[in-house]
């Protein structure tokens, strides 16, 4: 991967991390993860479910998550990587997501699909957009995309290059411009008539004014749901399953 993308791609990932103070666990290689293997026995896909900043892979399976997407997409093989936050302030998740997980099944021809909740929605579109030819699909349960105050320059001024240059970003907040403009023009260059994202969202949920401009800037109606809840997995399994379908 260039160094320039590399830069960009690790700002992203401190974005909202920056007054973590918690104690986490060390950052360990190879990742811990939760590993399904297809109920069929034979995988045809993997899928790979991202968690949020305070999450364990455990809460996949506890808020039945995991079962839905064995119900949905039997062939489906699926892992849980324990990407706590520690990998995020280090800035190695993305790195850890392709070397560990994504790399190796695309190597045996299985098309990937990202899920990702909260910061994991956001590890999972910027994975993407680094390797949009290795991931087939990238589905967002309420994902982190900035703040508001970027979301009023964006509805104020729209996403022209020129008021959102493409240089390398020094801080986390070009960082984060970069990454509306990059969907901006990755949109205006798809030769399909819709990007590979679905995403689905509480109408309490505290993310929702981002992911409502998201969905207006660069998906189709199809491609968006909003859910009754907030930030919570009432919200989020009611969105997996539509996520799924």
């Amino acid at each position: 991967m260039p160094s320039s993308r590399l830069h960009f791609l690790r700002l992203l990932l401190a974005l909202p991390l920056a007054s973590c103070r918690v104690i986490l666990p060390e950052a360990a290689r190879p990742v811990r993860k939760l590993i399904y293997e297809a109920p069929t026995g034979r995988a045809t896909e993997l899928v790979v479910l991202l968690p949020g900043r305070h999450s364990k892979p455990e809460e996949f399976v506890r808020e039945g998550i995991v079962r839905q997407v064995q119900e949905k997409r039997p062939g489906s093989r699926i892992i849980v990587p324990d990407l706590h936050l520690r990998y995020y302030m280090e800035r190695t998740a993305s790195q850890c997501l392709w070397e560990e997980i994504i790399h190796p099944a695309r190597q045996k021809g299985l098309p990937v699909t990202l899920m990702g909740v909260s910061l994991g929605g956001l590890g999972a579109l910027i994975t993407w957009l680094e390797h949009p030819q290795d991931i087939r699909q990238v589905l967002l349960l309420a994902p982190y995309l900035g703040e508001e105050e970027l979301m009023t320059e964006i509805r104020e001024n729209g996403l022209a290059t020129s008021g959102f240059p493409l240089k390398e970003p020094h801080n986390q907040e070009d960082a984060m411009r970069l990454l509306w403009v990059k969907m901006h023009k990755l949109k205006s260059l798809a030769t399909s008539p819709a990007l590979p994202i679905r995403l689905s969202c509480g109408r309490k949920d505290r993310h929702l004014s981002a992911n409502r401009l998201f969905a207006e800037r660069f998906l189709s109606p199809e491609q968006y749901q909003e859910v009754a809840g907030g930030h919570d997995w009432a919200a989020w399994r009611q969105g997996a399953a539509w996520l799924l379908r």
